[in-house]
């Protein structure tokens, strides 16, 4: 098989794949999640325990 031309131009392409059905107009983004839970207020990520790595 041997390739004799491309297609480029958009509005072509369009024609064609909305003729074959395989067009489809872009989605909307997503809307945002909703929050499940609040933040601990409490907790203080530096004095969570973990210790400190030393180096040298």
């Amino acid at each position: 098989m041997k390739v004799v031309s491309f297609i480029e131009q958009p509005s072509l392409i369009r024609r064609i794949l909305k003729h074959l059905d395989l067009w489809e107009d872009p989605r909307p983004p997503p809307q945002p999640l909703e929050m499940v839970c609040k933040p601990c207020e409490d907790y203080i990520p530096w004095l969570d325990g973990v210790p400190e790595i030393e180096v040298g």
